[in-house]
């Protein structure tokens, strides 16, 4: 069988290391990583291996100058275009007359490859994927197969929401030719968004393999040096460079002569020096010719060729690239990283998680705490509810500069809406978030302190596609928003957390920032707009609304007024708004409709009239069963979707601003129930019964994992577990921290039990695990 190497890939978050090298040229234990493969390849019966080429590609042919490597063949292909992950592949295979292996060059593994191989042969499938269990898969594309091995589906880079597989895509392929054949020549194709649906799509046999042993994809540094400590450490099945002693150290050269203090297992190259009184701790690498000056400390550290860390100088958890420089004195926080030619000036301080650019100079005693290259910027995750943290210690103004540095990069140009709630910190938040997204030369649309169902409107009326909402209050966030004020897609989210966590963002010259338009007039026309729903007024109404937020709550009253209704404090029927103005929920009497069945009804107005609705997934579904009564359809848009699967359900959403904004829904209920002549007894007895109960179970294990013990089926995010009892939803948060209980069912105390039940069985699942005490 023949292999090819996927081995043109730049690795942007590997940088600075990658600045000079591509990433199978990465260096661990004082090899690169592309040589593991090859001896993998070699012991696996595979002796021939093409190696796809991009980035630096002098790098690798200069370093397999005899084209053969432990007894492995080497050809090397190289792209003049990026082709994509299949169509790199392609172009290295051509028509091939038997089953290909496809491997990533930038993946350390021992898998017994003759396995996947004999796997192939006896299924008789087109394509043999294996993957490799993960526990965190935001960084992964994963892999969806059904109990019989047969590959159902792909979701790319997910957040923990959608994350209902622990398979993570490890690259490593088997293909029949006609697979190959069907990748097209000369344009960008990929596996998992190209070739792999369209397989499915023709009913072709896509087998999931699942392998025994160890892999780690090197796809930043956090993973580089955990894999150089789990070689350290024996979990490779691998051979190492050099000598093993006694204790447990590595020694590819002589022991270097002097008094210090190794804790194994540690691994030192050829001509390193190590000074007096020096202490090199557990994991740590010591590649050749790199120097330890007397009295420094090394802790689970990578010291690449001719790298020097001076006297009393401290590294913990730290890369230093070849030719760096941390003068005495100095200190690298957890997870810095110093590139090639660097140098770190006496008593410097580098930063747990901050990169220094290669050639960069640091002062004596300066204190890095933001990333040293031409593009600074910070690292931010988001969760649920956007960017999440205390005013002043996580969300500062600085934080939010680079945001919307991050934003206006993702921009490319077009405008961008931003507004606040009323809070003066988030209006100052606000501003730096403004000026960080002008700078990038993306014009901002200011529509100043509005509550969030404004801003949703604003943004759907002005065809934005990219929006940031500031609110600060009982809950602080910094919310990305996208069509009409929809939830941000993941790859939105994931784009703007590699923007901070690598530092680039685009940068506009002195005569390119954008505009700044304001648009805080924007209220007349959502005035406007509340009006026009309901055409005929609604005279003879009489209601009394009830806000946390004075401006949502006096602007829905000044709406009903103008339309006849009378607005009174003894009226029996009241509105009652939740603060964002996005939630409505109304009371009358002993009635009272919660803020989904007050969405279920405008939706089963929707259905007579012969519409279809969107909702979020989250959303109960007894109303899946209102609409097939009527020959209607339910769609469900995701809270981050990683691919394209709610692509309808969020285009018609757009559209249906009222069911996620409670000022248009006020409106339109009562004009229902005046040309009906209902109570709103009588509206909520037109729908089903259901009712709902919510829980959220704190987990340290992975979702996928957790999910795994519950026969249901998949919802996009999370999975749907039906019973004759009613049906529960568990959706894991964004940030994988928890599991989230969604129960529903004819009576609410039917799902309280419910969701009492699942919440004991999930926590009794995660402390058998000793997850949790």
């Amino acid at each position: 069988m023949k292999a090819v190497i996927m081995a043109g890939g730049q690795g942007s978050r590997l940088r600075p290391l990658t600045e000079n090298v591509p990433k199978p040229m990465a260096r661990l234990c004082g090899r690169p990583v592309v040589e593991y493969i090859l001896e993998l390849l070699a012991e696996n019966g595979i002796f021939e291996s093409v190696l796809t080429l991009q980035y630096l590609p002098e790098r690798l042919t200069g370093h397999f100058e005899g084209a053969e490597f432990a007894g492995v063949k080497l050809s090397f292909c190289e792209e003049e275009a990026p082709l994509g992950t299949a169509g790199s592949v392609k172009n290295a295979l051509g028509a091939p007359d038997g089953p290909a292996l496809v491997i990533s060059g930038d993946a350390l593994c021992d898998f017994p490859l003759r396995q996947a191989a004999e796997a192939h042969r006896e299924s008789g499938a087109a394509g043999t994927i294996v993957p490799a269990m993960v526990d965190d898969p935001r960084e992964s594309g994963l892999v969806v197969a059904d109990k019989t091995d047969r590959i159902t589906g792909f979701v790319e880079k997910p957040s923990y929401a959608q994350a209902t597989s622990e398979l993570a895509n490890t690259g490593i392929y088997i293909l029949s030719p006609e697979a190959v054949n069907m990748i097209p020549e000369g344009r960008k194709f990929d596996f998992a968004s190209d070739l792999f649906p369209a397989m499915l799509e023709r009913g072709m046999l896509l087998k999931n393999c699942t392998l025994s042993g160890y892999w780690c994809d090197i796809g930043d540094l956090g993973a580089y040096r955990r894999a150089q400590a789990d070689l350290l450490a024996g979990r490779v099945r691998c051979r190492l460079r050099g000598e093993r002693d006694a204790a447990g150290n590595y020694f590819a050269g002589r022991r270097p002569a002097g008094r210090y203090e190794l804790t194994p297992p540690v691994w030192v190259g050829e001509g390193v020096r190590i000074g007096g009184n020096a202490q090199v701790g557990e994991g740590s690498v010591l590649d050749d010719g790199c120097t330890v000056g007397a009295g420094a400390q090394v802790r689970g550290s990578v010291l690449l060729p001719r790298s020097v860390l001076g006297e009393h100088a401290a590294a913990e958890g730290a890369v230093l690239c070849p030719g760096a420089a941390v003068k005495s004195r100095a200190r690298l926080g957890e997870g810095a990283a110093v590139g090639e030619g660097a140098a770190v000036g006496a008593g410097a301080e580098v930063r747990a998680g901050i990169r220094v650019a290669g050639g960069v100079k640091v002062p004596d005693g300066a204190a890095v705490s933001d990333h040293l290259s031409a593009k600074g910027g910070a690292a931010c995750a988001f969760d649920d509810e956007g960017m999440c943290g205390e005013v002043g210690v996580e969300l500062t103004p600085e934080l939010a500069v680079r945001i919307g540095c991050a934003v206006g990069t993702l921009a490319k140009g077009c405008p961008v809406g931003v507004a606040t709630g009323d809070a003066r910190c988030a209006k100052v938040l606000g501003a730096a978030l403004i000026a960080g997204v002008r700078s990038t030369g993306a014009p901002v649309l200011d529509f100043g302190s509005v509550f969030e169902a404004l801003f949703g409107f604003a943004m759907g009326y002005n065809a934005l596609t990219l929006g940031v909402y500031l609110c600060a209050g009982e809950q602080n966030a910094i919310k990305v928003l996208c069509e009409a004020g929809l939830p941000a897609t993941r790859r939105v989210e994931r784009e703007i957390e590699l923007a901070l966590s690598r530092g680039e963002f685009a940068r506009a010259g002195a005569d390119g920032f954008g505009d700044c338009v304001d648009m805080s007039g924007i209220g007349v026309m959502y005035l406007t707009e509340l009006l026009r729903q309901a055409p005929d007024g609604l005279d003879g109404m009489r209601a009394r609304v009830a806000c946390g937020n004075a401006a949502a709550g006096r602007l829905l009253s000044d709406v009903l007024t103008k339309l006849g209704c009378e607005i009174a404090e003894e009226a029996a029927l009241q509105l009652t708004l939740s603060e964002d103005g996005r939630r409505l929920e109304l009371s009358e009497g002993e009635t009272k409709l919660g803020c989904h069945r007050a969405v279920a009804a405008w939706c089963l107005a929707q259905f007579e009239q012969q519409e279809d609705v969107a909702v979020e997934n989250d959303f109960p579904r007894a109303l899946d069963t209102l609409a097939g009564e009527r020959g209607r359809r339910v769609y469900r848009y995701l809270l981050c979707p990683a691919d394209g699967s709610d692509a309808q359900g969020r285009k018609l959403a757009a559209r249906q601003q009222c069911a996620r904004d409670g000022l248009m829904l006020a409106v339109q209920l009562l004009a229902l129930m005046k040309r009906g002549g209902l109570s709103l007894r009588e509206l909520d007895r037109q729908l089903p019964p259901f009712a709902e109960a919510e829980r959220m179970v704190p987990i340290r294990t992975p979702p996928a994992r957790a999910l795994g013990q519950f026969a249901g089926e998949r919802a996009g995010e999370g999975v749907v577990v039906r019973g004759d009892r009613g049906v529960v939803l568990l959706r894991p948060r964004k940030n994988g921290g928890a599991i989230r209980v969604f129960a529903e069912a004819a009576s609410w105390e039917i799902a309280e039990e419910l969701c009492t039940d699942f919440t004991r069985r999930l926590e009794s699942l995660l402390d058998k695990e000793g997850e949790i005490g």
